[in-house]
């Protein structure tokens, strides 16, 4: 049987009925007395002849029948969405094997799969007829510590933030994150010869990185950003042809630290905030080393106050999400493409040096 069927044109084609209006009219015929086969198919729409069959007999699906009953399909789907819920969902690999072992373990052979082995065609049709109740997604890989934060959490977290946002316009309320910036531009596919088992490129890169805070207010306005270069000193061809209004900084380690954080806070977001009328809040990571005395001196100056995101809470709450999710992200995958040209010509350098 062809992966898609296509019926020939030129033979006869069956009038293909509702399962659901055929079941309504069976019930309705099987269980009303004094009611005439006729007069129910007409009220339903359908032949009085399959009506008829319906009524007398198991009658099976038109066309090819299904490997799987729909109880079975509705019980693999069911554990499928259970293990999604635990945070460990399966693939289609996974599928196929859950399918084999349930097959065997019930003591029935298909011929159309190998060794009770569903194969790929199979799992795209399984997924394409339960479209509604099951999707494939690409996933996203998150840490164990930030798998156990609980709904509860982040419920508690919005109804405290509803309270604290409370009267405050949104071009005070300013959502910062930091992400941080390799030397390595990452994988890439590229053409090779096929058969080839391990594709390679020379294109050198080192472990150097650097730390970029972001942030943005509600109503739409960012703010320049704050560069962090993991050094003891800072160059000053370091701090050239950035964004308007970049400031730039370093640290041993190339995060932020107290000292970083306070500089940035001081010097880019109470500007940006001092004139604005009205309390002022800043969302963001709870982190006990960004936080100092005169820190928090300085911003009750300024009525700003902090907002905290939960513990490991950053890929659940929405704002941070989205702060993190697309500007970031963009701004990644720019850095990627700059960071693979700029080795490329680096490589090509030394090639004609040499």
């Amino acid at each position: 049987m062809p992966r898609v069927y296509r019926p020939d044109p030129t033979r006869k084609r069956y009038k293909k009925y509702d399962t659901e209006i055929i079941k309504k009219a069976v019930e309705e015929y099987v269980t009303s007395q004094n009611v005439k086969l006729e007069e129910v198919a007409k009220k339903y729409g359908i032949h009085k002849s399959v009506l008829y069959r319906h009524s007398t007999r198991d009658m099976k699906r038109q066309g090819g029948q299904r490997a799987l009953s729909d109880e079975t399909e509705v019980f693999l789907i069911e554990n499928i969405n259970k293990c999604a819920e635990w945070g460990y969902p399966l693939d289609t690999m996974d599928l196929r094997y859950i399918i084999k072992m349930y097959l065997d373990k019930i003591g029935i052979t298909h011929k159309r799969f190998k060794n009770n082995f569903p194969g790929p065609d199979f799992v795209q049709s399984f997924l394409l007829r339960h479209k509604n109740e099951i999707s494939q997604r690409v996933c996203e890989n998150i840490k164990r510590v930030r798998a156990k934060v609980s709904p509860d959490t982040i419920k508690e977290y919005f109804i405290e933030l509803e309270k604290s946002l409370s009267g405050v316009p949104t071009s005070n309320i300013l959502n910062y994150d930091e992400t941080n910036l390799s030397d390595d531009p990452g994988r890439k596919k590229i053409l090779v010869k096929r058969g080839c088992k391990y594709p390679e490129r020379v294109l050198s890169h080192t472990k150097a990185s650097v730390s970029i805070m972001m942030a943005g207010t509600a109503d739409g306005k960012m703010l320049p950003p704050y560069v962090v270069y993991k050094a003891t000193h800072l160059y000053d061809s370091w701090v050239q042809q950035g964004p308007d209004g970049t400031r730039y900084n370093r640290s041993t380690s190339g995060w932020f630290d107290g000292t970083t954080f306070e500089d940035w806070v001081q010097n880019m977001v109470v500007p940006y905030l001092k004139d604005l009328p009205g309390k002022k809040c800043l969302i963001g990571d709870n982190l006990s080393s960004h936080l100092s005395a005169d820190l928090i001196q300085t911003c009750k100056g300024h009525n700003i106050d902090f907002v905290f995101l939960p513990a490991n809470s950053t890929h659940l709450t929405q704002t941070q999400a989205c702060l993190e999710t697309i500007i970031i992200k963009m701004e990644k995958d720019r850095w990627s493409t700059i960071t693979h040209d700029s080795k490329r010509l680096l490589s090509k350098t030394i090639k004609i040096a040499n």
